[in-house]
């Protein structure tokens, strides 16, 4: 008997029912929508389209990739894979991509870091008046087959660096591993250059008075994200970098979790000296367990960029960086080390490649400095002004007119209230 009363009062109040119910999820429904419009506009204004597309890729692998994506990618795989394998600008990144592997030169970079604290100068250090040394440590010798340094002078005879050289263990899962890799002359030894401000360079000859650099420097004010975002944002480094007459994307990876770059670059040389330029694969890693970042270039070719007249094409070019936080990718204090080499392609005199050097590159890292400091005031800054933008009560989304009629009129209370405490 109750539940036949209960089945007739449902039907006659039906419409009251629905009624109230629509009222409802369109209040909610357009909640919900205004507060993801407000949020993606927050964030494409704080971290920019690039941040915002790597954000949501990151927000999708970790909470809505489904289970069965291996599945599904087995199966399409085959499709896709050969039909993207030279992708739609002609570029085959299977046989082009940099090397997971590569990362692992930067295995005494980052003991180089962690010894600060304990770091003595070599005598060569010393005549150089450097701030720290890198001679002893990136020097050491390893018995072959071992990945500890040797003390002993008859080791050292038959000893190489490159023993030294231990797998960094990264956190690379459902990572393309890659294939192309950095050739650097490890059984080189590195020597004191100069130092300069923050900056510490010491260099290696890789061919006949050809030398890679290796620069080290800490910053205690901005943070490791942000130092990432403007050496990776194109278009930011436009704006900064007044050397980077031409700055292209040419092709990005289709797969993903590979983080790398096609570029096209342009470089602005002094009077009398025709502009570099290059095209080069960059990959970057972030490694959240280690607190490492890893970015790695290098010179690359491509049919829709082939050399110019009146630019000199540089194609044999690497460089290593490897950023080490003092706490978190997201508070202040960096260290980095910088390691690169770059063949100009003509000859030069050896008193212009030390102005390149000992003036050029501490002033572009310079630059970069305070192009992320920048970054990081125009972010607060606008943080600030979206975060004042944010409204509690939206009368033009308040479908529900009892909801709405509650609201209005509990702001409207707290409003009154302020005149009357005021008297």
């Amino acid at each position: 008997m109750l539940l036949n009363r209960f089945v007739l009062a449902i039907k006659n109040q039906s419409r009251e029912t629905l009624r109230a119910w629509s009222y409802q999820c369109e209040s909610i429904f357009a909640q919900r929508s205004r507060r993801i419009q407000q949020l993606l506009c927050f964030y494409q204004s704080v971290y920019g389209t690039q941040g915002l597309k790597q954000l949501w890729r990151a927000y999708y692998r970790r909470e809505l990739q489904p289970p069965l994506r291996g599945m599904v990618m087995s199966a399409v795989g085959l499709v896709g894979l050969n039909i993207k394998r030279l992708g739609t600008d002609g570029f085959d990144w299977s046989k082009e991509r940099l090397a997971i592997s590569n990362f692992d030169l930067c295995s005494r970079d980052i003991e180089f870091i962690n010894a600060l604290p304990h770091n003595q100068l070599c005598e060569r250090c010393q005549a150089k008046k450097m701030k720290y040394c890198y001679c002893q440590l990136g020097n050491q010798r390893c018995r072959k087959g071992q990945s500890k340094p040797s003390t002993s002078k008859e080791a050292d005879a038959e000893s190489s660096i490159a023993n030294c050289q231990r797998p960094l263990d990264l956190d690379v899962r459902n990572t393309p591993a890659g294939t192309v890799r950095i050739q650097a002359q490890d059984e080189r030894k590195w020597e004191p250059y100069f130092s300069k401000n923050e900056f510490s360079i010491w260099r290696r000859e890789e061919r006949s008075s050809l030398y890679s650099y290796k620069v080290y420097a800490r910053f205690d004010d901005i943070t490791a994200d942000d130092f990432l975002h403007v050496q990776t944002d194109l278009d930011y480094r436009r704006q900064w970098d007044d050397t980077a007459l031409r700055l292209e994307l040419i092709s990005e990876d289709p797969v993903p979790n590979s983080n790398s770059h096609l570029i096209y670059w342009e470089m602005q040389w002094p009077r009398l000296f025709a502009n570099r330029d290059y095209v080069y694969c960059r990959r970057y890693i972030k490694d959240e367990n280690k607190k490492l970042i890893f970015i790695c270039n290098r010179g690359a070719k491509h049919n829709t960029y082939p050399k110019l007249p009146g630019k000199v094409r540089v194609t044999d070019y690497w460089s290593l960086m490897v950023i080490k936080p003092f706490r978190g990718f997201h508070e202040p204090g960096l260290h980095f080390v910088l390691t690169y080499y770059d063949d100009p392609g003509i000859p030069i005199p050896q008193n212009i490649k030390s102005w390149v050097t000992q003036k050029q590159m501490p002033e572009f890292l310079t630059k970069m400095y305070v192009a992320t400091k920048n970054y990081a005031c125009s972010r607060a800054i606008k943080m600030k002004d979206m975060f004042h933008g944010f409204s509690l009560i939206n009368d033009e989304y308040t479908a529900n007119e009892q909801r709405g009629s509650w609201l209005g009129s509990l702001s409207r209370r707290k409003a009154n209230s302020k005149p009357d405490a005021e008297r």
